[in-house]
């Protein structure tokens, strides 16, 4: 099984993932699918995008999770404490997230995820809260 944690920049992505593979070993776990990249954009219309997730969701094996944080300060804090240089992409980590979570509910609404999409809220959540959050999720499957 593939499993793709997904989200904006901050949101805890990698130290997530670092932890559920010592959890499922068995699991191949990744950040970031090529097609949610490549739509979820400021300039993709919410259509575009949500029919492209579809298709991908209906071609592919993989599951897909997005991470949610809505706390926009405490994303904009977890990019700025990064030790690399911080890209206008990176300060724009509340309003990408606000566009997965519209974009999945966006999904939810018209039955688009195929039972491989998820969300995960894990705002105000600490890491070791989040890591259960997305395990508990992941054991649904």
């Amino acid at each position: 099984m593939n499993i793709i944690i997904e989200g904006t920049d901050g949101c805890g992505k990698t130290t997530t993932i670092e932890a559920l593979k010592k959890i499922f070993p068995k699991v191949d776990f990744s950040d970031r699918s090529v097609v949610i990249c490549n739509y979820m954009l400021k300039d993709v219309p919410m259509e575009t995008r949500v029919d492209a997730y579809h298709t991908y969701l209906q071609n592919g094996d993989d599951k897909v999770i997005f991470l949610i944080n809505n706390d926009g300060e405490e994303l904009l804090r977890r990019v700025k404490t990064r030790d690399k240089a911080i890209s206008d992409f990176d300060l724009d980590a509340p309003l990408y997230n606000e566009m997965y979570r519209e974009t999945f509910k966006v999904m939810e609404q018209n039955n688009m995820t195929e039972g491989k999409m998820f969300m995960v809220d894990v705002t105000g959540l600490s890491l070791d809260d989040q890591i259960n959050k997305v395990k508990e999720t992941i054991e649904q499957f």
